[in-house]
């Protein structure tokens, strides 16, 4: 027997599945950086503060929300005029997949920033939402190719602030412990993030950024990328694990996790410098980020 489906219904479910599609190749890239990290924050947040395991889910269910857009406002803003460069570098991207094209895409954009604001002024998490949009978009719309060296590692901090503060907002009040987690991790994480930029030095070139790898070189950058991955373990042993007294087999367990895999991406941005070594090691550092998040949820 062949069962019809409705034209309108069919229709409907193949534009529902072509969104995404593009929403899927649009935040591909940066969903461990930019996405998971809310959400472990939040569950730390909500351990800190007390919350039980009902309350805790309806915060973990704004996060979902809240950093699915504070992660589709910037990679929106930040391919849609960037197709030239992503056909060198991220061809699987939407626009030079031909998937949707620059005016398409800033319409979402706008769309996404409006949904944003009004999931911002619910939560109680506004300032931290304006903070991350007006980010976004003097990086991603307002600023030139050539001052990408020096605009970018500004808004990649106050990237973290705002996403780990909103995160910590949705738990609870930010007190001392919040504020020492948020400024540790926007410093210490960012410290050693010109790594990304050598994967895409060829399509920086061509569209005429200035990033720190076509300025000196890529070895240096990969050398500074080991030497914080070294160092990075200790920074946030001292600094976030061991003033909350845990249990010594949990810090155990986090300081050797932490440990394994720094050092792990610091190794492979080494050797063998390869484009494929290179995005596993800038995403096991990303996953070391969200290590540190998943720890805090048994720390603290």
């Amino acid at each position: 027997m062949t069962i019809h489906v409705p034209a309108s219904r069919a229709g409907l479910f193949h534009t529902l599945w072509a969104e995404a599609e593009l929403t899927v190749r649009l935040v591909a890239d940066n969903a461990i950086a930019a996405f998971l990290p809310g959400l472990l924050c939040t569950a730390a947040a909500c351990v800190h503060n007390g919350l039980g395991a009902t309350a805790m889910a309806g915060r973990l269910a704004e996060a979902l929300a809240l950093f699915f857009l504070y992660l589709y406002v910037f990679d929106a803003s930040n391919q849609a005029y960037s197709g030239q460069e992503d056909r060198t570098n991220k061809p699987y991207r939407p626009i030079p997949a031909g998937l949707v094209t620059t005016g398409g895409l800033m319409r979402r954009f706008w769309t996404a920033m409006i949904l944003y604001t009004v999931l911002g002024l619910l939560t109680g998490t506004l300032p931290f939402v304006l903070l991350w949009q007006a980010t976004s978009v003097a990086m991603n719309l307002l600023s030139a190719p050539r001052h990408y060296l020096y605009v970018k590692p500004v808004a990649m901090v106050v990237g973290i602030l705002a996403q780990l503060g909103a995160a910590w907002r949705l738990a609870g009040p930010l007190d001392h412990t919040a504020w020492t987690w948020i400024v540790t991790l926007a410093v210490a994480i960012n410290l050693p993030l010109r790594i990304e930029d050598v994967r895409d030095m060829d399509g920086d070139r061509h569209s005429g950024r200035t990033t720190l790898p076509l300025l000196i070189g890529h070895m240096p950058v990969r050398l500074w990328f080991a030497l914080v991955c070294l160092l990075l373990p200790l920074t946030i042993h001292l600094l976030l694990f061991t003033p909350s007294r845990p249990a010594t087999l949990i810090l155990v367990t986090c300081d050797t996790l932490m440990i394994i895999m720094a050092w792990t991406a610091a190794a492979l941005t080494l050797y063998p410098r390869t484009p494929r070594t290179d995005r596993v090691a800038y995403q096991l550092y990303c996953l070391t980020y969200c290590a540190v998040l998943a720890c805090g949820i048994a720390i603290l």
